[in-house]
């Protein structure tokens, strides 16, 4: 009896670290960098770039996301003229449609079309409606622009 005891707990032990693991490896990692030389004071408006062959379901989350985190920040989507525009690239996990590994949002200023800002989130990110891996990567991002 005891050393079925000794073994159950041997496993739950294993498990637990096992599981500690996976999850230390799915954390997401966040840099950026912006353009030292320009001024984001005024910039208050924003667009979405066009894009082309994306996942337009990923597309549409990141850009609501986006919104919500930018619109607490002051900042208002316009159609057409704005001071920024945003685009998103991203790389997918081999074999898996619903987790990325890199998500980057890089942002211009839109006179001229010049990069000011870029912010990328690495790891593991699920895409997959019920988690909350990409909101909390996009909002990631986000935190850090505009630059203090």
């Amino acid at each position: 009896m005891r050393i079925i005891k000794a073994e159950a707990r041997l496993a739950v032990i294993g498990i637990v670290f096992l599981a500690v693991l996976i999850m230390g490896g799915c954390a997401t990692t966040i840099k950026y960098s912006y353009d030292t030389r320009n001024g984001f004071s005024g910039l208050k408006s924003y667009r979405w770039a066009p894009s082309s062959a994306m996942d337009s379901l990923l597309q549409t989350n990141v850009q609501v996301f986006a919104e919500q985190f930018l619109e607490q920040k002051g900042f208002t989507r316009m159609s057409e003229k704005s001071d920024l525009l945003i685009s998103m690239n991203y790389e997918s996990e081999y074999g898996s449609p619903y987790q990325l590994r890199m998500l980057t949002l890089n942002i211009y200023k839109s006179e001229p079309n010049q990069l000011i800002w870029r912010g990328t989130a690495y790891g593991s990110i699920c895409t997959n409606a019920p988690y909350k891996d990409l909101k909390e990567a996009v909002q990631g991002i986000l935190v850090n622009f505009p630059p203090k």
